[in-house]
C-alpha cells in the first residue's frame, strides 16, 4: 500500500486566516522509512503559517501502516477527543473495508490501534523502538547460551507485552517449556522486563504457547 498525501485546510493556532497545505493522510512505514522517521522526529505533517511564520502540525486524519511490524494506527485530530465513541466505530468500519480491499492479500488477523494527535503516534513509535533493542538484546543472550531464537508474531508481541524474540527450548513445545528456557536465559544475568514478564505469563496454569511465526 502507497503512502497518499492530501491537500486541505490548515488553521493557525495564532487564529491567522486558514490557508491550504499538502499533508499526509496514509504512511506505509515499510515502504517510505523516511515518513516513519519524520513522526519520530516531530516532522511529519509539519507546516507554516504563510501570514505569521508559525510552525504547526496539520489536524488531518492520518492512518500509519508497517506491515513487517503488523501495525496500523489510525491517527485521529486532537480537537476531536470528545468525539471518540464515534471515531472509534467509523475505524472499525475503515479498517474492515481497508483489510478486505487495499490489504486483502495481507490476510490481517490483528486489530487496529487509536490515537489523538501526531505525539501519541510518535510515543508508539518510540515504545516499538524501545522494545526492539531489548529484543535484539534477549535474541543475543539466548545464542551466547546456545539456544535458537523463536520470533513471536509481532501483533501478538505487541498485545501481550512480550519481546519479538524469546529463545526456543531445546525439545518441547508448550507454554511451560518456553517459561522454563526464558529464565535459564535470565539467570545468565540479563535484565530484561519483557522476558520475565513472558516467562512468569507461560508459567501460569493454563497458559498456551506463544504464538510463533
Amino acid at each position: 500500500m502507497k503512502s497518499i498525501k492530501n491537500e486541505g485546510a490548515a488553521c493557525c493556532p495564532n487564529h491567522c486566516e486558514p490557508f491550504d497545505a499538502e499533508y499526509w493522510s496514509l504512511v506505509s512505514a515499510d515502504q517510505d522509512p523516511d515518513l516513519k522517521t519524520a513522526v519520530l522526529g516531530g516532522e511529519l505533517n509539519l507546516v507554516r503559517c504563510p501570514e505569521c511564520g508559525t510552525f504547526f502540525h496539520h489536524d488531518g486524519d492520518l492512518i500509519y501502516f508497517d506491515a513487517p511490524a503488523e501495525l496500523l494506527v489510525f491517527v485521529f485530530s486532537e480537537k476531536d477527543r470528545e468525539k471518540e465513541p464515534e471515531l472509534l466505530a467509523r475505524m472499525q468500519k475503515d479498517y474492515g473495508i481497508i483489510k478486505n480491499t487495499l490489504l486483502k492479500q495481507l490476510n490481517m488477523d490483528y486489530p487496529p490501534i487509536s490515537v489523538f494527535g501526531l505525539e501519541a503516534l510518535k510515543n508508539v513509535l518510540q515504545e516499538e523502538e524501545k522494545n526492539g533493542f531489548e529484543s535484539e538484546a534477549i535474541a543475543a543472550a539466548a545464542a551466547v547460551q546456545g539456544f535458537s531464537v523463536a520470533r513471536l508474531k509481532p501483533s501478538y508481541a505487541r498485545q501481550h507485552h512480550f519481546p519479538l524474540y524469546v529463545p526456543a527450548p531445546a525439545q518441547g513445545q508448550s507454554a511451560n517449556d518456553y517459561a522454563v528456557t526464558a529464565v535459564k536465559v535470565l539467570k545468565s544475568g540479563l535484565a530484561s522486563p519483557l522476558l520475565r514478564h513472558f516467562a512468569d505469563k507461560m508459567s501460569e496454569d493454563g497458559a498456551e504457547a506463544p504464538a510463533v511465526l
